[in-house]
């Protein structure tokens, strides 16, 4: 999908403040609301628009409420698109990747307690293809960096202090 000047204006808008309007947009950019609203949609859909986010800045906010977790697995076959599939729909699956090496697949989930963390393991033990499951418990994240991809701007968040050095 090609990015039109105005659509490079609708994102700038919204990268500086998610939850603006469509009719504050609309009058930024000089474009009628279903205009603005119809960009705004094609440009989701294409994946331009991955997610509208809040940026947290307050270190009391940003202590974890949650509990992560990683899952390593091995895999019986080479079918990470089939363990994928069941759980791409998990509210608590933050990432998923397929790896090389001795783990065929790394997930993050982020869940409320640990109960819910075992209760997402067990699902993933009793997958069919699954023939060995490791988990890690995430401490503390120290940095986070979210990448969009070519062309896009880097969002981090960081819990470094120079105290902790």
């Amino acid at each position: 999908m090609r990015v039109l000047e105005t659509d490079k204006i609708i994102l700038e808008l919204l990268r500086q403040d998610s939850r603006r309007t469509i009719s504050e947009i609309a009058t930024a950019v000089g474009l009628s609301r279903p205009t603005v609203r119809a960009r705004i949609e094609r440009m989701n859909r294409a994946g331009i628009i991955r997610r509208f986010t809040i940026d947290i800045s307050a270190e009391d906010v940003l202590a974890p409420t949650a509990l992560r977790a990683i899952f390593d697995l091995r895999l019986r076959r080479s079918v990470c698109h089939l363990v994928y599939a069941s759980i791409s729909s998990w509210p608590e699956l933050i990432a998923c990747w397929s790896t090389s090496g001795a783990v065929d697949m790394r997930i993050l989930v982020e869940a409320c307690s640990q109960t819910e963390i075992e209760r997402l393991r067990d699902r993933l033990a009793r997958h069919p293809e699954v023939s060995l499951l490791q988990t890690s418990m995430v401490l503390r994240t120290w940095t986070e960096r979210i990448s969009p991809g070519e062309g896009g701007v880097i969002a981090e968040q960081s819990q470094f202090r120079l105290e902790d050095a």
